[in-house]
C-alpha cells in the first residue's frame, strides 16, 4: 500500500488519493495505483454505520485511523473516475465494477440517520458534504465530463440529469464579467460564507479547478463520446465563452493573484501569487480554446515554465501541477 500526504496538515485526504489514482492511472503506473487504492480501501472505506459506502475525507498519518470519517464528493468524484479509466487503461473489469459501486453510492445511497445521499436529488446537484446541515454546493465539486462518463458506463440516466442540473448552476455560480466563482455557494449560484472558512465566498484554492472542469467538459462534447452531443452545442458554446471570460481576466491582470472576490475586487486579507495549483488549472483550461486562441500559448507557457511545486503547500499544488500537465499533453481522456 501506498498513500500521499498532504504535509502542510499532516494527513492523508481523499481529494489526494484519489487525484494520484488519476495520476497513475493515466501514465499506467498499475502497481503505484494498486497501492494507493489498497490504502484507500483499508483506511477510507467506511465500513458500517451511517457513512458506510462512503471514504472519508481525512485520515491521520500518525495510525491510519479517520480523523472525520464524514466524505466529501471531489474525493469520491475522482476515485469513479480513476478507477474507470484505469478499467480501460489496463484491461481490468474489477475496477469498473469498484467503480459502479462508487457512482451507485454517491447517487442511490440510502439515507441512514444524518447522511443522506451526496447528490441532493431535487436539486441534482452534489451536496457540500452528505450529512445534515450541508445543503450548499461548491462550484469544483460540479464535474460535468464526469457526470456524463458515469452516465455512459453505468447506464444510469440520473448522471445526465446531474450533468444538465450542474451546468444550469454554474451558469448562475461564475460572475458575468470576470467568471470567477467562489469556493462555496448556494445551491442557487450565490457565494457562501462559512464560520470555518471565511473567504469561502471568494475566489480561493477550490474555485481554481473550475475552470479546468468547465474545459474537460467541453473536450468531450467535442471529441463525440458525451450521450447526445448533437444536443449538447449550446452547452459547449457558453463552456468555451466562459473559459475564455475567465482567462481573459486573468491576462487582464498580470502579475495576477491567486485569489480574488467573485466580481474581480480585492480579497479581504492579502492574497497570494498566483501558485502553481492556478496557474496549472489555467493550462489546463485552455483546451476548451478554438485552435490558434492567442491565449493558449501564453497560459500553456506559464505552466510549463512554472517550477515543479516544492515547500510546505506542495502537497495540492503538486497535484494539481501533474492534472494540468497531463491535460494539455492530451492524456487526459474520459
Amino acid at each position: 500500500m501506498a498513500y500521499i500526504e498532504d504535509i502542510g496538515h499532516s494527513d492523508i485526504r481523499s481529494e489526494g488519493m484519489s487525484y494520484g489514482m488519476t495520476i497513475t492511472a493515466i501514465l499506467g503506473k498499475r502497481s503505484w495505483f494498486d497501492k494507493l487504492w489498497n490504502f484507500s480501501k483499508k483506511y477510507l472505506l467506511n465500513t458500517s454505520g451511517p457513512w458506510n459506502g462512503y471514504y472519508s475525507w481525512q485520515v491521520s498519518t500518525k495510525d491510519f485511523s479517520m480523523m472525520d470519517p464524514g466524505s466529501a464528493p471531489d474525493g469520491e468524484e475522482y476515485f469513479a473516475a480513476a478507477l474507470l479509466i484505469a478499467s480501460k487503461k489496463f484491461g481490468e473489469p474489477r475496477y469498473k465494477n469498484e467503480a459502479l459501486e462508487i457512482i451507485n453510492a454517491m447517487a442511490h445511497k440510502e439515507k441512514c440517520e444524518y447522511v443522506h445521499t451526496m447528490f441532493d436529488h431535487e436539486k441534482l446537484l452534489p451536496r457540500f458534504s452528505p450529512n445534515d446541515g450541508n445543503d450548499f454546493t461548491d462550484p469544483s465539486y460540479n464535474t460535468l465530463a464526469f457526470y456524463r462518463f458515469y452516465a455512459r458506463e453505468s447506464g444510469d440516466d440520473f448522471w445526465n440529469l446531474v450533468a444538465q442540473s450542474s451546468f444550469k448552476y454554474l451558469q448562475k455560480a461564475m460572475h458575468p464579467v470576470t467568471g470567477l466563482a467562489a469556493d462555496y455557494s448556494e445551491y442557487d449560484g450565490t457565494p457562501k460564507w462559512t464560520p470555518w472558512h471565511k473567504v469561502s465566498d471568494c475566489f480561493s484554492g477550490d474555485a481554481w479547478r473550475v475552470a479546468w472542469n468547465l474545459a474537460l467538459d467541453a473536450c468531450t462534447i467535442e471529441s463525440g463520446v458525451a450521450k447526445n452531443c448533437e444536443q449538447l452545442s449550446e452547452v459547449l458554446a457558453w463552456e468555451k465563452s466562459a473559459v475564455k471570460r475567465i482567462l481573459t481576466f486573468f491576462d487582464q491582470h498580470r502579475p495576477y493573484k491567486a485569489d480574488y472576490r467573485v466580481d474581480g475586487s480585492d480579497f479581504p486579507t492579502e492574497p497570494r501569487d498566483a501558485t502553481i495549483g492556478l496557474i496549472a488549472m489555467n493550462g489546463a483550461a485552455t483546451l476548451a480554446l478554438d485552435a490558434g486562441d492567442s491565449q493558449i500559448k501564453a497560459f500553456a507557457e506559464d505552466l510549463w515554465n512554472a517550477p515543479v511545486p516544492t515547500g510546505t503547500w506542495r502537497y495540492y499544488d503538486g497535484m494539481l501541477y501533474m492534472l494540468g500537465l497531463l491535460a494539455c499533453s492530451g492524456k487526459f481522456e474520459l
